[in-house]
């Protein structure tokens, strides 16, 4: 079967629950850091302004060195400080509900946050001979949109939904298949969040819910002594509604 490409990212925790985001694009990222950047030039700005006071007084040698350190300090860490302080977060990453985060859905910690904006300079290097930015050539051709910085610091960029419980199952079950099934069933906890996670997945296309039911249905029909579903999508429908009969009982 062919692998189907999707931008979501699904993390499994220890605890046997699951959870997906979608992952952020170059388009939304281009967007976040222009704002940045643009907040960026008028801090330079207003400290530059601020500095010229100095000057005014007769100190010009030190106000141009106050505005090359302040130009040096707000190039090299105005992302770090902003993700340090705002759980991987920039201005233009609020704006644009972005986060930074690890592969396993973890905040960034100051590591991961130094190593990606620091390796920004050469993602912002020109890359001949096409005469574009090497970070945007490099997020194009990585499953993960992740750009030089976050390949080296281990990171992905990913969008903020609000979560939203599902007011309805989005696979519905047949009654009769449902009555197929036996009364006591061989499932634990995990199975059960996991049937419930799977039947409550929206933002899901179907080609992508087939295919994870093609493999998690025929683990349960070989526990059931059943033989492999024709609709791997339907029985695991039917047997998540099984499971919330009164009289179901765990065969654990």
């Amino acid at each position: 079967m062919t692998a189907t490409i999707d931008t979501v990212l699904e993390i499994d925790t220890p605890e046997h629950l699951a959870f997906r985001t979608r992952i952020a694009g170059p388009g939304r990222r281009l967007f976040a850091w222009l704002i940045d950047l643009a907040l960026r030039a008028v801090i330079v700005v207003m400290l530059s302004v601020l500095f010229g006071t100095v000057a005014a007084a007769g100190a010009s040698g030190l106000s141009s060195g106050l505005t090359l350190l302040a130009l040096f300090i707000v190039d090299w860490f105005y992302f770090t400080i902003w993700e340090l302080t705002s759980g991987g977060r920039s201005a233009g990453k609020i704006a644009l509900k972005l986060r930074v985060v690890r592969p396993n859905g973890l905040p960034i910690t100051w590591r991961e946050s130094i190593l990606r904006n620091f390796v920004r300079a050469a993602d912002i290097t020109m890359a001949p001979p096409y005469f574009l930015f090497l970070g945007p050539l490099v997020m194009a051709t990585d499953d993960r949109f992740r750009r030089l910085g976050d390949m080296v610091a281990g990171t992905i960029v990913v969008v903020e939904e609000p979560a939203t419980m599902a007011r309805e199952t989005v696979v519905t079950a047949d009654p009769a298949q449902v009555e197929e099934l036996p009364t006591m069933l061989p499932l634990d906890r995990s199975d059960l969040e996991a049937l419930e996670l799977f039947v409550n997945r929206e933002h899901v296309s179907a080609a992508r819910r087939e295919e994870l039911a093609e493999i998690v249905a025929e683990v349960y029909a070989q526990r059931l002594s059943m033989p492999t579903p024709r609709d791997p999508t339907a029985f695991l429908g039917a047997l998540w509604a099984r499971a919330q009969d009164r009289g179901a009982r765990s065969a654990r």
